[in-house]
């Protein structure tokens, strides 16, 4: 069992402060990926990467056809990277509140995750472009089952 380390949890909690850049990325059933970039991210709990799910269309049906996501996280200042492996679903607000997702609890998520928005106003969207009203659908949930690390060398080089 992979378990995120404070550090990683910390950097997870900058990702919409400018600190981190976060992409999760799918793929079909037949191998076609899909990557966005994401800015409502956190940790739960100590094995799991949550995601507000706003306009994921592609990424519901690469869930729906192959339920595995992989996050990448890179925190430039740190100059420490992981990506984060593991089976992803997405708990739609239409989820009966006990449905469960290994040891989620669809409406304890949604309770406290489920108006991103709200929780954590986007400040850092200048008004002229941000939209008028954010569109949470529910959360992407990313169980954690492998961490790949990946840090910098004497040359700045990358790796494992």
């Amino acid at each position: 069992m992979a378990v995120l380390t404070d550090e990683m949890k910390n950097v997870l909690k900058v990702v919409g402060k400018g600190g981190a850049v976060v992409h999760l990325a799918t793929s079909s059933a037949d191998g076609k990926p899909n990557i966005v970039a994401e800015r409502f991210v956190t940790y739960y709990k100590d094995q799991y990467i949550l995601i507000a799910e706003m306009f994921a269309q592609k990424t519901k049906v690469n869930l729906n056809e192959n339920p595995v996501g992989c996050i990448s996280i890179a925190h430039p200042v740190k100059d420490h990277a992981w990506v984060f492996r593991g089976p992803c679903t997405i708990i739609s607000h239409a989820a009966p509140d006990d449905e469960m997702w290994y040891d989620l609890v669809a409406g304890e998520v949604l309770n406290e995750w489920g108006d991103w928005a709200a929780k954590e106003p986007p400040d850092e969207v200048p008004p002229d472009i941000a939209p008028p009203k954010l569109a949470q659908r529910g959360v992407i949930a990313l169980k954690v089952e492998e961490i790949y690390s990946f840090e910098a060398d004497q040359a700045g080089q990358r790796i494992v």
